[in-house]
């Protein structure tokens, strides 16, 4: 869930992993970080699910599920830049459900919106009781665009492979996104 920014915005990025991107006068691409991508040509950001492997752990397979719940929720709530958007809080905690509040309030009153996919690769490299670190090589589409004209927000970032690091948290029985870091355009695709 990763914003990307135009120039002259600080790096808020660390909303949904490290979250914590600050919004300033620069707009985000996508959500994964505290934001997320969007494309020019679609109207809504889809995070893409691939079903768990029948022979992973229901754990495994519920910290998955969570990682990829997290992602359609920062794309859900972009598409309208809704900071309140219920699914925001059923999937993610502070400090990321904070950062990524943040991006989307500076894009809602800057007027922008987002748009495109993000395409998952989740492989978990921690797990514990109740924290799991997942890794991704998320494929994305995502841009901003102003919601009154559909015109793209300046610089466009191309189609590009971002390199996310998740820590997610078991809270009241569910898995939950705590901190999200995306590298833009720093991962091997589909690793």
């Amino acid at each position: 869930m990763r914003h990307r920014r135009r120039s002259g915005g600080a790096a808020l990025v660390a909303a949904l992993v490290s979250l914590s991107l600050l919004a300033g006068c620069s707009g985000s691409k996508g959500a994964a970080d505290t934001g997320g991508t969007t494309s020019p040509t679609s109207s809504s950001t889809t995070a893409s699910a691939t079903p768990a492997s029948t022979t992973a752990s229901p754990t495994t397979a519920a910290v998955l599920a969570a990682y990829r719940a997290g992602w359609a929720a920062f794309e859900h709530a972009l598409t309208d830049a809704n900071p309140e958007d219920p699914e925001l809080m059923a999937t993610m905690v502070a400090p990321q459900l904070t950062g990524v509040r943040a991006n989307l309030a500076a894009d809602q009153q800057q007027g922008m919106v987002g748009r495109g996919t993000f395409t998952l690769h989740p492989k978990i490299t921690s797990l514990a009781a109740t924290t799991a670190t997942v890794v991704d090589c998320a494929y994305s589409t995502s841009v901003l665009v102003y919601a009154k004209t559909g015109k793209p927000v300046p610089p466009i970032t191309p189609p590009e492979n971002d390199g996310v690091q998740a820590t997610l948290v078991l809270t009241g029985g569910t898995w939950k996104v705590s901190k999200q870091n995306v590298t833009d355009g720093k991962c091997a695709p589909g690793s």
